[in-house]
């Protein structure tokens, strides 16, 4: 009876002190941590920060949702909130490793606005109105679209006309995506900057574009068309502002096919608000393909250390192509 009630009281001491570490643990948590791995992981989980309404958060969509083999994730979520860091001439630098929200569908819901409308608060921007919105297209191939854009009539035949199922897309061909495409992709961008460029290195297909920030810089005249074309960035106060124009025509803007002309040009903006995060703007100038310039904003969120930007083939697992799953796209005889 001695040994069976000192063991008794042996195994009570071990259970009040495996309590009272609990309840310590808990109390010295930081705010988000408690509740252990799972409160974690939604931080993690996401892969990005807010993203604007009608667009896409973080690794979702064709990206597998959140992370990819345990990565992904805000920095955000961990590490709280500093000033933005400053390169030498006092700019903001935007390096860094960075979660941009996956947009397949840059006319998502709520998403295109006026870039000429602010709202009442004075912040960007109102919704774009435009004729003949949310109407049916009629004549459209494959899937069924709708005036979900301000489309001109040759806008409006090119993205009727639209069937990647049918006549294939130069993206399930491995060819690369394209200036607005990359940054709608999944897998994140890790831009590297100093006082007079900015690198941005996109994980999606290991491509890359360099954007020249002195304002000495031009680009030679008899420059070619390119997939990604040529990219001009300036200072307005702490915001970087990135023309880019001199496309080749063979692009679309998203995954879900809009169109544009090789005359488009993009006008992006960046703005880093503090160490985690970057409020991203993007308007489309392209009277051939739309009556009206659009707009779409996002906010870019720091990935954590452990998220590094890793090799990406397309043409390696695309086996789609080899066995005719995925129709080889072709380039077109003209392209405008």
């Amino acid at each position: 009876m001695r040994i069976r009630r000192n063991s008794i009281v042996i195994l009570a001491v071990i259970l009040a002190t495996l309590v009272v570490v609990q309840v310590l643990a808990a109390v010295q948590a930081p705010a988000g941590q408690q509740g252990g791995p799972a409160a974690g992981a939604r931080g993690a989980g996401g892969g990005g920060g807010a993203a604007a309404p009608g667009q896409g958060g973080g690794r979702g969509g064709g990206g597998g949702g959140g992370q990819r083999g345990g990565r992904g994730g805000a920095q955000a979520a961990a590490t709280p909130a500093g000033p933005a860091p400053r390169l030498p001439n006092g700019k903001p630098d935007l390096s860094g490793h960075w979660t941009n929200p996956y947009t397949p569908n840059m006319a998502g819901r709520g998403s295109v606005l006026d870039p000429t409308r602010k709202r009442a608060d004075g912040t960007c921007c109102e919704p774009l109105t435009f004729d003949h919105q949310g109407e049916a297209i009629a004549e459209s191939k494959g899937t069924p679209k709708t005036f979900d854009l301000p489309y001109t009539d040759w806008g409006r035949k090119k993205w009727a006309e639209y069937d990647p199922v049918a006549n294939g897309d130069y993206a399930g061909s491995c060819l690369p995506f394209g200036w607005s495409r990359n940054i709608n992709s999944p897998h994140g961008v890790q831009l590297i900057q100093n006082n007079d460029a900015l690198a941005m290195l996109f994980e999606q297909n290991t491509w890359h574009t360099w954007i020249p920030t002195m304002e000495s810089f031009k680009w030679p005249a008899d420059l070619p068309r390119t997939w990604n074309g040529s990219s001009i960035g300036r200072w307005e106060g702490d915001t970087l502002i990135v023309e880019t124009k001199g496309f080749n025509g063979y692009t679309r803007l998203d995954t879900n096919g809009h169109p544009h002309s090789k005359d488009i040009v993009f006008t992006s903006t960046f703005l880093r608000t503090d160490s985690n995060t970057i409020q991203h703007t993007v308007t489309i100038h392209d009277p051939k393909t739309y009556t009206k310039d659009w707009m779409n904003v996002r906010t870019w969120t720091l990935k954590r250390p452990t998220d590094v930007l890793m090799e990406y083939s397309c043409e390696e697992n695309n086996l789609g192509l080899d066995d005719g799953a995925i129709v080889r796209w072709k380039f077109p005889e003209s392209v405008d």
